[in-house]
């Protein structure tokens, strides 16, 4: 494993035939939010250049060295209030097999992914949380991660502007050891009940690896305590330690005493090591299997160092084929296997015929001796973006479907997953998703959707446009996986003659809808919910001739309870509604029967009762932040507020003339708003919205 900001890039003649778009087609409609790129020196080629563009104006995640890790104080940067993530992790509901879209499949199988979360984006290595490029990746398939982490090679924010797209190596540019993950992705991974780790990578160029082993008399470490500090302070949930290089004997025991402190300190820190440097001698050695010499990272059950360790790749080839001798010596030292071992797969390399075989020892009815780990997940998206693939909306529709191949199979429906075509070793044919069976075939979906509200507007965290209420009101392209809705549990898993697809050119709520065509059953939801008396159904659509709501109960999952929904025409989007008692039965599952042709914008579960509505945010001020790097005759401005009790969201809008213009959407405080044309107005609002997508009054403040 090394890091990708090492790794070159993939041949054109790779990306270009991908998908079946070739560049022409895809330059033909280019977003005109590539002048963005343009303007910040990222684009000569036509289309937004990944990693191209150095260091972006306002707040970007960075990395920390020893001395000025231990010199951080959030107090008095200038960011960092909006790089916190605020949103607590949510509580999954328990496993029940008759609603898996494989019935069979064990639910104990955990993922982790170490994912080149910016892939696309203009500004790499310096990531933005929020930005004006929808073709920056965001993940939508959250319902079957369970640790999620950073994979990159973020620099020090020591490193000048001009150095930061540099290669590594580059005299002057700074990596950092520790990387800060970036807000906006641990924001959606704790929406849908993940967690979200950042990255620890070692060796970095001119750094001094004992200013990280310093320990104080009393045995404490002064960076244990700062890593404890920044965990909670930014409200992430731990490291993925990549030490992969030789350290000295005395060094590796102080490394273990290090991380045995902070677990020590803060139990909720989770740790995943990756195989390679030894415990005993500091050595560089991939085991590729979990065994008695890389086990000791894990400490014991009552002493814990590490949580869980990343298998080296060539457990398939070589080692433990069948992963038994990595449950074994789990179970031996008294662990759960799928809890602390997890099988790394290598898609940077393979994407979708990987030389890790797991589907060998893992899918339905078949349970796993241990979890399993993707190294780049989203590499798809990276390779493509490079040549221009994710620069339209019709160049990132290919690329969705491409996303959902991987996740859900070959037929892009979980309920059929599993390779259509043999397996065959040496990464060949690595573009085919034939050959892969889909994670979905090894992982049952999660869920966070334990009670009411449920609502979801398909919006994934991206978009060319943004709507509110059916209304456009965003004209300029966007990103922010922490608006993002919560995931759906399949994507997609239907019946009948139903096609479903993801459509970023119109929505009701944010920036993306789905478009149905044809007659049959979508199964939207994997629930455990309850309510005393009735339920309410509304589903925002438009060109559906009929719909009908399916309730699975958990006390008769064999049949689908189906509830006809009435429509209330609309001149744009259609309102269809139904109520269902409840009355303290236990909701399984909620599923659509739609018959047409259109899109659906909206589907919220309510209580029979609405509830208050969220209280206007105080203390609202705005901030001129400068022009550096701005568009032309635009400003960017910092906004912050106190939060708004019962606010599950925020949006920002700028008000004059011509009416409210969309500049965001956040779960936080603070709001940066990129090159803002004060020309619109200089009068601001934020209005809060809660989870059942009722809104409250709005806070205005005026740019003086």
């Amino acid at each position: 494993m090394s890091s990708t900001d090492l790794t070159p890039g993939p041949s054109r003649r790779t990306v270009l035939t991908v998908g079946g778009l070739g560049l022409g087609a895809l330059l033909a409609g280019v977003s005109p939010a590539v002048a963005f790129a343009d303007a910040t020196g990222a684009a000569d080629a036509g289309f937004p250049v990944p990693d191209s563009a150095g260091i972006p104006p306002g707040p970007a995640p960075f990395g920390w060295n020893p001395t000025d890790l231990l010199e951080f104080d959030p107090a008095t940067h200038p960011w960092a209030r909006h790089l916190r993530c605020l949103v607590p992790r949510a509580e999954r509901i328990e496993p029940f097999a008759p609603t898996q879209a494989h019935p069979d499949l064990d639910p104990a199988v955990q993922l982790s992914t170490l994912t080149r979360y910016y892939s696309g984006a203009t500004y790499g290595v310096r990531p933005q949380p929020i930005g004006l490029e929808p073709w920056a990746y965001t993940q939508r398939y959250w319902q079957y991660i369970d640790v999620w982490g950073t994979w990159h090679g973020i620099v020090s924010h020591l490193t000048p502007d001009e150095l930061v797209s540099q290669p590594s190596g580059t005299p002057g540019r700074i990596g950092a050891v520790i990387d800060l993950p970036d807000p906006q992705w641990v924001e959606a991974a704790h929406l849908n009940g993940a967690k979200a780790i950042g990255g620890w990578f070692w060796p970095r160029g001119g750094v001094d690896f004992d200013g990280f082993l310093v320990r104080r008399e009393d045995g404490s470490f002064p960076v244990g305590d700062k890593l404890v500090e920044i965990r909670r302070y930014f409200g992430f949930d731990g490291l993925f330690i990549n030490q992969e290089a030789r350290i000295t004997a005395d060094q590796v025991a102080r490394l273990k005493a290090l991380f045995a402190y902070v677990k020590r300190i803060d139990p909720d820190f989770y740790l995943q090591y990756y195989d390679a440097v030894l415990p005993d001698s500091g050595s560089l050695s991939y085991q590729n299997e979990l065994n008695d010499r890389n086990a000791p990272w894990l400490g014991t059950p009552d002493e814990p160092i590490m949580d869980s360790i990343f298998i080296n790749y060539g457990w398939y080839s070589w080692q433990d084929p069948d992963l038994s001798t990595s449950r074994a010596t789990a179970e031996r030292h008294g662990f759960d296997p799928r809890q602390v071992a997890f099988a790394g797969i290598e898609h940077q390399k393979g994407v979708f015929n990987p030389s890790e075989r797991f589907g060998a020892v893992a899918g339905p009815g078949v349970p796993a001796p241990v979890s399993v780990g993707l190294f780049v997940d989203n590499t798809f998206w990276w390779t493509k973006s490079r040549d221009g693939e994710a620069a339209t909306v019709e160049g990132r529709a290919g690329l969705r479907a491409v996303e959902q191949h991987f996740w859900s199979g070959p037929t892009g429906d979980p309920s059929t997953s599993g390779r259509r075509v043999p397996f065959s070793s040496g990464r060949q044919d690595i573009w085919n998703h034939d050959r892969f069976d889909g994670i979905a075939h090894w992982i049952s979906e999660r869920s966070p959707f334990g009670e009411l509200p449920v609502v979801s507007s398909f919006n994934i965290g991206s978009g060319a446009a943004f709507w509110l209420d059916g209304e456009q009101v965003g004209d300029r392209g966007w990103n922010n996986q922490g608006c993002a809705d919560r995931a759906l549990s399949w994507q997609f898993w239907t019946e009948g003659d139903l096609s479903v697809e993801l459509d970023e050119t119109v929505a009701y709520e944010g920036g993306h809808s789905l478009a149905v065509s044809g007659a049959g059953v979508l199964h939207l939801f994997k629930t455990d919910l309850t309510a005393d008396g009735r339920m309410r159904a509304q589903v925002v659509a438009q060109g559906l001739e009929s719909a009908e709501l399916g309730i699975t109960w958990r006390d008769a999952p064999d049949d689908v309870d189906w509830h006809p929904l009435d429509a209330e025409r609309g001149d744009t989007w259609d309102v269809w509604g139904t109520s269902v008692a409840v009355r303290g039965r236990r909701v399984a599952r909620v599923s659509l029967r739609v018959r047409g042709e259109g899109r659906l914008g909206k589907v919220a579960l309510l209580p029979q009762l609405p509830g208050r509505r969220p209280e206007r945010v105080t203390g609202l001020s705005v901030t001129d932040a400068g022009d550096w790097k701005a568009l032309p005759g635009t400003r960017h401005l910092a906004l912050e507020w106190s939060l708004s009790e019962g606010a599950d969201l925020y949006d920002v809008l700028q008000h004059g003339d011509a009416g409210a213009t969309w500049l965001g959407r956040v779960r936080r405080d603070a709001f940066f708003a990129e090159s803002v044309d004060l020309g619109r107005g200089r009068t601001f609002s934020v209005r809060p919205t809660g989870a059942d997508g009722r809104r409250g009054a709005p806070a205005v403040a005026t740019l003086r």
